[in-house]
């Protein structure tokens, strides 16, 4: 159908458009021109079809999604064009929530591992750190440790002093009792060549004084 002209006698007013009201019984357009006593009340839109298809327009611009209000409103009957619109109105308010919940989120959680291994460190840290001071204070004999350490060493050093004493000791003997030996030898070989030497100049003088 051809569109009509813009303030013709039968103008269908555009959807959305202001309402006048008058006290005439004859109905008015919106730009004053007198309208027909019998006209379709379907071609004048209520306030309430006002609202809807306002509803309907402002849901269509937040959800491009297919539906059935994208269907023409003239080949839509008034309560098919009411239920698109407040579906459209609720998935609106759906998607609203959606975006507004997004922040409110509940932020990743740690991992469960990290104070422990935080922990681990710390606890090796002070191991160390105590070992250093340990062996500092062993170094100096001021550890119980390092105190019978010494002990051991003194009765060690003693024990092998006293061994090589006896042992000095037991060489000397030896020695003092084989020079002994060799002197009492000496002596006996002595007497031996003195008594033989004796004999041996007796037995020539009796062959003298025969």
């Amino acid at each position: 159908m051809a569109p009509r002209g813009r303030g013709g006698k039968f103008s269908k007013p555009t959807r959305g458009g202001g309402k006048h009201f008058s006290r005439d019984v004859q109905p008015l357009d919106k730009d004053g021109n007198p309208l027909g006593m019998w006209r379709d009340p379907e071609d004048e839109p209520s306030s309430e079809e006002d609202d809807d298809s306002s509803e309907e327009e402002e849901s269509s611009d937040d959800d491009g999604a297919p539906g059935p209000s994208k269907v023409a409103p003239e080949e839509m009957t008034r309560e098919q064009r009411k239920a698109a619109a407040k579906a459209k109105k609720e998935a609106a308010i759906r998607k609203r929530n959606q975006v507004v919940a997004q922040p409110d989120a509940a932020p990743p959680k740690k991992p469960k591992n990290t104070e422990q291994l935080s922990r681990r460190e710390r606890e090796a840290l002070e191991a160390q750190q105590a070992r250093e001071r340990y062996m500092k204070l062993h170094m100096e004999g001021k550890t119980d440790e390092a105190r019978a350490d010494m002990e051991r060493l003194r009765l060690v050093r003693e024990r092998r002093e006293a061994e090589k004493a006896r042992r000095e000791a037991e060489k000397e003997e030896r020695e003092a009792q084989q020079k002994a030996r060799q002197d009492e030898i000496t002596e006996r070989e002595k007497k031996l060549r003195e008594a033989a030497l004796g004999k041996s100049a007796k037995g020539g003088r009796k062959a003298a004084k025969k």
